[in-house]
């Protein structure tokens, strides 16, 4: 069996912004999910080509950060972590590669979503080894320890 890792997202994704904590007025706290805070959810922000995102999910989390506009579910972060921080949003209770939810064009979910994205559930759980971090194939997770 073949597992596509990397989903067609439909633009370029860019590295997170490593700086984005020292940035709230770029990097707004505009919500919470599953316990973690969301950073510029809604807002308009620009892929790798200038370009703004057809999705606004922002950033998830704070010590283990996902920039959701850039994570592309390929499942390594799950895969590599020791304790566990990772599921799917759009497949709770799943983890790691080939486990994420596909999601197809024309669907709500793909205005929403584009693809399924790691959500850091378990943050507070991170033992901060950065393997997710390292391994991130668009570097779209940012470790910070508190």
């Amino acid at each position: 069996m073949l597992i596509e890792l990397v989903r067609d997202i439909g633009y370029k994704t860019k590295p997170i912004d490593r700086d984005f904590l020292q940035k709230p007025n770029e990097y707004p706290v505009t919500g919470e999910h599953n316990g973690h805070k969301v950073r510029a959810g809604g807002m308009t922000r620009y892929d790798a080509e200038g370009k703004p995102y057809p999705t606004s999910n922002g950033i998830h989390g704070t010590q283990v950060a996902v920039d959701w506009e850039n994570c592309v579910a390929d499942g390594v972060c799950m895969d590599v972590c020791p304790v566990f921080v990772f599921e799917w949003a759009l497949n709770p209770g799943q983890a790691g590669t080939g486990k994420d939810k596909p999601v197809e064009p024309g669907t709500p979910e793909w205005d929403q979503y584009r693809c399924d994205k790691s959500d850091p559930i378990r943050e507070n759980d991170c033992i901060f080894c950065m393997a997710c971090e390292t391994s991130c194939p668009t570097q779209c997770i940012k470790i910070t320890q508190p």
